[in-house]
This record gives structure tokens, sequence and C-alpha cells, in this order.
């Protein structure tokens, strides 16, 4: 896949409005390796001509399904006449995984008593002119302006995530997530007062970023809203989202109706970035240019009726030549 951006595509577009992270279109270079071989064989240069297959971000309100393939892939033609092959899992996965991470305002657990923190200057003023980010994620502080720079601010909530006990996994959040947040917001350098570098850590859990690829991803990186602006989210609260985004859509195996297959194409369109889903998995390949199937086929679809029609007229003249024959 080669992506590119034309500038000036999308613009008005909800769609792309907002945090828009992701490219308007994919191109992709179809190569002509046959003529170029043959071309060869004949002693002459030839070079390899590309030619290339362009997606735009709104095709997907007007692909026509084809079918379903194989119990996991959906088989569309867009308006360009090309065919493409669509993951039904990975497409319905990085819907749900944008829209967790736009819609969804992570729990916060009450503290017995505030935990006062130790912060740089950088970091707490990130943290006062963040406070609706902060609280969004799950956090709430208590600020008293009596005490000295940097020991002014104490944690009195906490994200949580859940006991666990609905069937998804607890993530575990602490004081060290408010430099996390802080660095990925552009407080002074990447690593915060507390020691804790944002992103780092192996944890599948999302603790850090080398052990997930949504936090390889977008762990960085604000992450891109459905319906509005970016939103900044934590390492372990994307791999938390993934996670779930992951095991609540709809399977590989799982055998949908036409209706079905529609609603998970359509429903691209109105992610900000389609082309893959949280984990990197790609969500639909090119597979072929239908153009010259469609015209071979109308040619077919010609002969096969004109073929008996042409075979009778060339009957008639045949016997027509023969009465004239015999009267001479």
């Amino acid at each position: 896949f080669k992506k590119s951006r034309k500038e000036g595509e999308g613009e008005g577009d909800d769609s792309t409005s907002g945090g828009y992270s992701g490219p308007d279109e994919i191109g992709i270079a179809i190569s002509d390796e046959q003529g170029a071989a043959k071309k060869r064989a004949k002693g002459v240069k030839g070079k390899r001509n590309e030619a290339q297959i362009k997606l735009h971000h709104n095709d997907f309100g007007s692909m026509e399904i084809i079918g379903q393939f194989n119990c996991g892939f959906i088989l569309c033609r867009c308006r360009n006449n090309n065919l493409w092959i669509l993951d039904q899992h990975a497409c319905d996965e990085k819907f749900n995984f944008e829209r967790l991470c736009a819609n969804t305002t992570i729990h916060e657990q009450r503290l017995i008593a505030p935990l006062p923190l130790e912060l740089s200057p950088s970091e707490e003023s990130c943290v006062l002119d963040h406070m609706d980010i902060f609280e969004k994620n799950g956090f709430r502080f208590e600020y008293d302006e009596t005490k000295p720079p940097r020991h002014r601010l104490s944690l009195t909530a906490l994200p949580h995530s859940g006991s666990g006990g609905d069937g998804h996994r607890a993530v575990q959040f602490g004081k060290e997530d408010v430099g996390a947040m802080c660095a990925i917001l552009g407080a002074d350098g990447a690593s915060s007062s507390l020691g804790f570098v944002a992103g780092s850590g192996t944890g599948a859990d999302g603790s850090g970023m080398y052990g997930n690829n949504a936090v390889r991803r977008h762990g960085m990186t604000s992450t891109s809203a459905i319906d509005g602006p970016s939103i900044v989210r934590l390492p372990k609260a994307i791999a938390m989202f993934a996670s779930r985004a992951c095991r609540s859509s709809i399977m590989i195996g799982t055998t949908l109706s036409q209706k079905e297959m529609e609603v998970i194409v359509r429903k691209m369109k109105n992610v900000n970035a389609p082309w893959d889903c949280a984990h990197g998995r790609p969500t639909l390949r090119h597979v072929t240019e239908l153009i010259g199937h469609i015209i071979s086929d109308e040619r077919s679809a010609i002969q096969h009726t004109a073929g008996p029609n042409l075979a009778a007229c060339s009957q008639v003249e045949d016997a027509d030549d023969a009465d004239e024959d015999v009267h001479v």
C-alpha cells in the first residue's frame, strides 16, 4: 500500500474533521509484469508499467456488496470497478476501537485520603492547563495554593477499569500515570519527575509501548475520535480499548447476511483511519480490476446472443444461393 493524502480533499466532510489522523485515501501501485516480460522476450527493453489504484475514504459509503468469502471476508466493488476484499473482523474491530477511544469515560476510584504528588513545574502547569483531559481519563485532583510549587496537587481519584468480573482484564493505574500523561501532553522531557517514561515497559496490559502493537501505533499520539476532536489516552487505556474492541467484534468464521455485511462496510466511512485495525492488521486488500472482466463478459454475452441469429441468417443465404443455382 502506498498511502497518500491529497490537499483539499475531504474538506467539509464530517468524517475527516476534528482529530483525523489518517490519510483520506490509499493508492496501490499495480505493476504490469506480464507486459514487460513479453517485451523482454522479443528483445525489447520493457519498462515495468505501474498503475495507481486509489480508494477514497468516502468510497465505503457507495461500495457494492458482492458477498462473503470463506466466512471471514467481504467482497466489494467500488465505484471505479475495482474488486476489494475486506477483513470482517478487522473492520469491525477498528470501528469499535475508535468508538471506545472517543466516547469512553474511564471510571474513577475515589481515594480514602488525598495522595500528594511531587511534580516538576512544567508537569504541574500541564495538569492545570489540561484538567479536562485528565478527568476524561479518570483522574481527579485537589489543588492547594498555600503549598510550595511542585507540591500543590494531590490525587483524590485514580482511573479504574473494573474488577475483571465482567470478563475484561482489570488494568491497574497509579500516580506514575500522571507523569506519563504529562509527557504525552508535552511537558518538559520524556520522563516525569516520578521516574516514569511515558509508554515504557513491556507488559501486554498496556504498561508499555514495546509489548503491545496498539500501544506502539497509538500510544504516543492523540487517539482519533469518530465524532469529535482527538482525545489523549494513556498507553494502558489504549491497550485496554484495543483488547476489548477485538473481543467484542465479529469473529472470523461468522456467517453474515447481506444486511450485516453492508452495515460493516458502511461503518468504515465513519472511521478516521479505516485502513488497518488497532493492532496493525490490514482491513482490506485490492484483488483485481473488474473493467476488463466486465468488457469480456459483455462481448461473450453479445456473441452468445448474436451467434445463433447469424448462423440462421447464414443458412438462409446458403439456401437462397442453392435455389438460384437450381433455376439456372
